[in-house]
């Protein structure tokens, strides 16, 4: 008897265990619906199916000047402006959603300030083929720039499975300037 509860024991402890490491194996739904990363450096184009984008330089300023707009825009932290490149590759479209996660985790969105709309890149819209020189803008404190990575997908929702780029800003931040000026996205 005792060795027959033993193998009992045995048994419903093993399938205890499998079930177990079943359950932290499976993907859950967040998962399955994740955009997929495509990885890149400053100063490099970064290819996915739907747009290239280059990342040319990062400038931080407590103000931001915008062209034809008046008067310079103030923040409670600081403007982190990504000048960057995008070529649009099968056919017209926007990037809508621009996101910055400092080292700690914590995300910032791109700035949606009056007249931003615009002359930065996410104003824009991308022909195939044609590259267009430009900003990002996003608020949030100069100190959390060191170690953030820069976020850039096509859309902010219903996105499962579409590449999201992401830039690594780098261990060391430019120094912050008291007014940033913006260009106006153009055609290169």
């Amino acid at each position: 008897m005792t060795g027959r509860r033993l193998l009992n024991v045995g048994l419903t402890l093993a399938v205890l265990v499998a079930i177990v490491g079943l359950y932290r194996l499976t993907p859950t739904q967040k998962d399955i619906q994740q955009p997929t990363p495509v990885r890149g450096i400053v100063g490099r184009a970064v290819q996915t199916p739907r747009f290239d984008l280059t990342v040319d330089s990062i400038r931080i300023g407590k103000k931001l000047r915008i062209p034809h707009s008046t008067p310079d825009r103030d923040t409670l932290t600081d403007f982190v402006v990504v000048d960057a490149s995008v070529t649009a590759n099968r056919e017209p479209l926007h990037i809508a959603d621009v996101r910055i996660r400092s080292a700690d985790g914590v995300t910032y969105l791109g700035s949606n300030r009056n007249g931003l709309d615009q002359v930065d890149l996410t104003g824009t819209e991308f022909a195939p083929d044609i590259p267009v020189r430009g900003s990002f803008v996003v608020e949030m404190p100069a100190d959390k720039v060191p170690g953030a990575t820069l976020l850039v997908m096509e859309k902010p929702i219903l996105n499962d499975l579409e590449p999201q780029v992401t830039v690594p800003l780098g261990s060391d931040a430019p120094p912050v300037q008291d007014v940033v000026a913006l260009t106006a996205a153009s055609d290169t």
